[in-house]
């Protein structure tokens, strides 16, 4: 599916992403600090499809039940050394549906990359403190079919 297309899709929209089922439950727009702008896509289990349509990445990520913390800017997970690659902050815009973040709300997000691809993104509201982590990896335009 093309990103114009995934980022139309309504609310309660039935996804195969990467094989596994996605369900649009919630949807918001984070515009970055640099005025880029991201689109965060929730499932109902708590599951984000980031889309950045400026580099045209799409990221899978499942949320992270339990707590993960970066010592030295480094996060040890399920065997696996995830190195610090990325961070940002931007303030969501529209959010519609269910989300775990809140409109006109600021957001650090920090990014963790293993050797192997795979990205723990930590997600911290700076109004409230408040913390989410998933954890995912890429996928592409190919990987995303509308379920009918």
């Amino acid at each position: 599916m093309k990103l114009d297309q995934l980022l139309l899709l309504p609310l309660h929209a039935d996804l195969m992403i990467d094989n596994e089922p996605f369900a649009l439950a919630g949807k918001v727009t984070v515009e970055l600090e640099g005025g880029d702008v991201r689109h965060w896509l929730f499932n109902a289990e708590g599951g984000l499809l980031s889309v950045s349509p400026d580099d045209e990445e799409l990221v899978l990520f499942r949320s992270l039940d339990e707590e993960v913390e970066p010592e030295n800017e480094t996060i040890g997970f399920q065997g696996k050394d995830y190195e610090f690659s990325y961070e940002d902050a931007g303030t969501v815009g529209v959010a519609e549906g269910v989300t775990p973040v809140e409109a006109d709300e600021r957001y650090t997000f920090t990014e963790y990359e293993s050797d192997d691809g795979e990205t723990i993104r930590l997600v911290r509201n700076d109004n409230t403190g408040e913390s989410i982590a998933f954890v995912g990896s890429v996928v592409g335009e190919e990987d995303i079919v509308a379920v009918e």
